[in-house]
């Protein structure tokens, strides 16, 4: 069943992170952060489908090769503190291939970040597995002929937040039915849908090794916990239901047979109020 999730966080020196080491973790590529010299090596990493960078047609030609991009990312940020990207993560519908996967996310990121003068790095993972997602590293800063210019803070904005998180329901289902695979996603939370179910959690790569493997993971087992008790919900749900719907059918019942009781005693008043009437004309005849 397809389901939905869309996070989105932003990634700062200030919590120890790097966009070029990031970017290579994500890629499971190697990379060298020219500023510092350090080298991110997760070329052994094996869950990464594929990546690609996306960018506004007047980018610059370096802002296409993510090495390159991210490495000027981190020479234009002064500050210990700087907000290096923004990222975007979202699950991706296992019914569909990987084509049509990679598809629905570039035509989301070119409707909602490069159509407005976003940089996108995109990798996708796991797309073979039980667990298809893609990471989207977006710049922060608007682009000149030369580079990068002013941070654009209109993109932080909480209505920009709701926006793109509704939009991937929009996207992911506008494709799924493209793609004739009758399910649908929501971005609302079970609550604001009605739905009285707890949300399952995400697994993650390494809890579902160890599923694979026969071992219990702590994600793994907070999941089943979970399942069980929406099975106990649901089955105590649909004994109130049942119940409720007994109840009506016997009120129901009740009623028809007021009803009837109601007509047959309305009938025998209108036959008496008849013959009453009858008696009284026979004795003005008389």
């Amino acid at each position: 069943m397809a389901i939905y999730h869309c996070s989105i966080s932003v990634g700062s020196r200030s919590n120890g992170s790097s966009s070029v080491g990031s970017c290579a973790y994500r890629e499971g590529s190697k990379k060298e952060d020219l500023k510092t010299g350090i080298i991110h090596d997760y070329s052994r990493k094996i869950d990464v489908i594929e990546s690609c960078v996306i960018c506004p047609d007047h980018a610059p030609s370096f802002c296409r090769d993510s090495s390159q991009l991210w490495n000027e990312v981190e020479r234009t940020e002064k500050r210990k503190d700087a907000q290096l990207f923004r990222e975007v993560t979202v699950a991706l519908p296992k019914e569909q291939t990987q084509d049509q996967n990679r598809e629905l996310v570039l035509n989301y990121c070119h409707e909602n970040f490069v159509s407005k003068g976003m940089i996108a790095s995109i990798s996708f993972h796991e797309s073979k597995t039980e667990n298809p997602h893609a990471h989207i590293m977006l710049t922060m800063r608007e682009l000149t002929s030369d580079g990068f210019g002013q941070k654009n803070r209109e993109w932080n904005s909480k209505s920009n937040l709701r926006e793109w998180r509704e939009n991937w329901a929009i996207s992911v289902n506008r494709n799924l039915d493209k793609n004739n695979i009758n399910q649908k996603v929501d971005h609302r939370s079970l609550l604001d849908q009605g739905v009285l179910r707890t949300p399952q959690i995400h697994v993650g790569y390494a809890a579902l090794e160890m599923e694979k493997r026969g071992e219990i993971s702590e994600r793994g087992q907070k999941n089943r916990e979970i399942i069980q008790g929406n099975d106990v919900k649901s089955e105590t749900i649909e004994q109130g239901i049942q119940s409720i719907r007994h109840s009506f059918n016997n009120y129901k019942r009740e009623q028809a047979e007021i009803a009837v009781q109601e007509k047959a005693l309305m009938e025998v008043q209108k036959n008496q109020e008849k013959e009453n009437r009858q008696d009284v004309d026979r004795g003005f005849s008389l």
